[in-house]
């Protein structure tokens, strides 16, 4: 593709562009505030798309919605020759009460907009609504996603299966993320991996039930737990010593019937693209037999249960 087929901005289009952005700057701040009141969990997002939408239609552009559910599409042709650029934001917000008092909290109770996906979708609005203004000066086509579920259980792949990347082909693509440390007005970039990807994981113990009478007799949470408060009281009789129940890590509850299934969950950061598959550890039935244990990340590993860890994909 030559220089010539591209689309770019010259100085003074990019000039002409900081000068839009001024001037709907209260604009673009009002974008956010709407979309902050209305913060909807993964795949609910039916407020935030219509709001989009509607949006993106008073800026000019061609707009298809219901991607993947609820994924929103803004197209802004030139009519001229050139390579097509995406611009993308994130539109589902986390499970979290906000309790900020500002004037334009969140309106629905047990959700907020805490991970900044509401000023994303401000900036790629605005973004649409100054290029809208000046596409005269550019080429080819600018593409704006508006993906759901980004925090979980993912909505880039649907949307991509349902043919976000064609009809135009997609070239070129720019994506960007709040980061609270920088000053405003920056744009922080470096070579290689600059924010972690997050894969989640489940983990089942197996043990054998018992009472909470005869807690020895039993293969319990807390002859695993690290952190137990009285890490004899399952392994001795009642007439012996204290008897203390406590889960692994507060993941289970355990009363008069000790559990011998519990499970847990959790996520983990990783900055390479590492997906965990499924790990059983199996490990010993005598845990003072050291010579029978397993080896988990290089390290002894040793419990009286099997510990099942499978990944989400």
């Amino acid at each position: 593709m030559s220089h010539s087929d591209k689309l770019f901005l010259r100085g003074e289009d990019v000039d002409n562009v900081k000068g839009l952005i001024q001037k709907h700057k209260e604009q673009i701040v009002g974008f956010r505030r709407e979309l902050h009141q209305i913060p909807e969990p993964a795949y609910t997002e039916s407020k935030t798309s219509a709001a989009v939408a509607d949006h993106l239609r008073r800026a000019g552009l061609e707009v298809r919605t219901g991607i993947a559910r609820y994924g929103v599409v803004g197209l802004l042709p030139t009519g001229r020759p050139g390579p097509t650029l995406m611009i993308r934001a994130d539109m589902d917000a986390l499970p979290v009460t906000e309790q900020t008092g500002l004037p334009f909290a969140s309106t629905h109770a047990g959700a907020m907009h805490a991970c900044g996906h509401d000023a994303h979708m401000a900036m790629a609005l605005g973004t649409a609504l100054a290029l809208s203004q000046m596409k005269d000066r550019l080429k080819g086509n600018v593409k704006f996603i508006f993906q759901p579920a980004e925090e979980g259980p993912g909505g880039a792949k649907p949307m991509i299966d349902e043919g976000v990347m064609e009809n135009p082909k997609v070239d070129y693509a720019v994506g960007c993320h709040l980061w609270p440390g920088s000053p405003g007005g920056t744009i922080g970039v470096k070579a290689g991996t600059i924010m972690a990807a997050m894969n989640r994981f489940d983990i089942r113990i197996i043990g054998s039930q018992g009472h909470g009478a005869m807690p020895h007799l039993a293969l319990t949470p807390s002859r695993w737990d690290p952190g137990g408060q009285c890490p004899s009281a399952h392994r001795e009789p009642p007439y012996e010593s204290s008897v203390a129940h406590r889960g692994l890590r507060g993941l289970f509850s355990c009363g008069k019937s000790l559990q011998h299934h519990p499970w847990g969950s959790g996520t983990v950061r990783n900055h390479q693209d590492v997906r965990p598959g499924s790990l059983e550890l199996l490990g010993i039935p005598d845990e003072k037999d050291p010579s029978r244990g397993v080896r988990f990340h290089g390290r002894p590993f040793r419990t009286p249960f099997r510990v099942r860890v499978s990944a989400h994909h």
